[in-house]
């Protein structure tokens, strides 16, 4: 079967010259919708009115700016429409943080609060929370942090650790690190910047899987939904059951076996924590799974969908329209239903 390939900014360009002609065309919106799609390969370049874009000269000029976005699928390309029948809007900052005593306080990007646990102050302000221990802990208390679907969240712990927990995951941490390992436990995806300290390696526990650093920069993506638990060290030395990690490599642990990958792009696997989808050659089955748990929707599947392969960079800003408008390009249709999204065949 032929391979084709779509530019997704060569085809706003193209609706851009359709809608144009039509009086309601609210060149305002295109132009926002636009520069969210392509900021992630300019984000300080102004673009310019919509209108001094149209033309197919101008459409070339579109796509420099994000070359590198696009997407491949296995079919031939025909209409498609997505129907939505209400707006869903990307996560934000949000999470419920559950103190020692087993109580609950709902956290998000506006608040600004104070807690104190014993020696430990905890601050809340600006979609992050910090904590400060003074003196040595009397007993080993813990929290745990919980992102909900469509949340994010960002705590710096005890020692000054920094550790951004993606949608649907779970952090649970001692309020004072003591004794001499620093042992945290994750559920779902977070990424870390670990401070150093020989004397108290830092320890994460990922359901049976065990992940030793000592000051590293380093993601877990460990979804129960996903086919394996990977690792992706960004600087530093992690060590994912026997296996070492340095550096631009990625293990993959399954329930078998720990495989290590080679050379493999970081930005892609951190993209998340800095606003962006971004895949390379995702199937459709991991591109749905992404935006399920960001736009905490559930995904149906309806008859014979084709095997797709997605290329390319979206904002995580964006509606989930604007999001199934492009990838509906691929060959596949999507009908949105409060919060579920049915996925068919074209």
């Amino acid at each position: 079967m032929e391979e084709h390939r779509l530019h997704i900014t060569e085809e706003i360009a193209r609706q851009m010259q359709a809608r144009e002609a039509d009086p309601s065309f609210d060149t305002n919106e295109w132009e926002n919708a636009f520069e969210r799609i392509v900021a992630v390969d300019k984000p300080a370049r102004r673009i310019l009115p919509v209108r001094r874009w149209l033309g197919w000269a101008a459409a070339a000029a579109i796509m420099m700016l994000a070359a590198s976005t696009y997407f491949w699928w296995h079919k031939e390309q025909r209409p498609a429409i997505t129907q939505v029948n209400n707006k869903v809007t990307p996560g934000k900052n949000k999470a419920i943080l559950t103190l020692s005593d087993g109580s609950a306080i709902v956290l998000d990007s506006a608040g600004r609060k104070t807690f104190r646990q014993g020696n430990t102050a905890i601050y809340q302000q600006n979609g992050q929370l910090q904590y400060n221990a003074q003196g040595i802990a009397p007993s080993l208390s813990y929290n745990k942090l919980t992102t909900p679907r469509g949340g994010q969240y960002k705590v710096v712990l005890p020692d000054g650790s920094e550790v951004w927990l993606n949608a649907a995951s779970s952090l649970r941490y001692p309020i004072a690190f003591s004794g001499n390992e620093r042992l945290v436990e994750l559920t779902g995806e977070a990424y870390f910047e670990v401070q150093s300290s020989s004397a108290m390696p830092f320890r994460v526990k990922v359901n049976n899987t065990v992940v030793d650093v000592l000051g590293t920069h380093f993601n877990i993506m460990a979804y129960d939904d996903e086919q394996a638990l990977r690792t992706t060290l960004l600087e530093g030395s992690v060590k994912v059951g026997s296996r070492i990690l340095h550096p631009g490599q990625q293990a993959v642990a399954t329930a078998d076996q720990i495989t290590v990958l080679d050379r493999v792009d970081v930005q892609e696997a951190i993209a998340w924590k800095n606003g962006i989808f971004q895949f390379n050659k995702a199937s459709l089955q991991v591109v749905m799974r992404q935006l399920s748990r960001w736009y905490d929707v559930e995904v149906v599947y309806e008859g014979k969908i084709p095997d797709l392969e997605f290329l390319g960079k979206m904002q995580r800003e964006l509606d989930l329209s604007e999001v199934l408008s492009i990838l509906e390009k691929s060959g596949v249709r999507f009908r949105v239903d409060g919060r579920k999204i049915i996925v068919t065949p074209m």
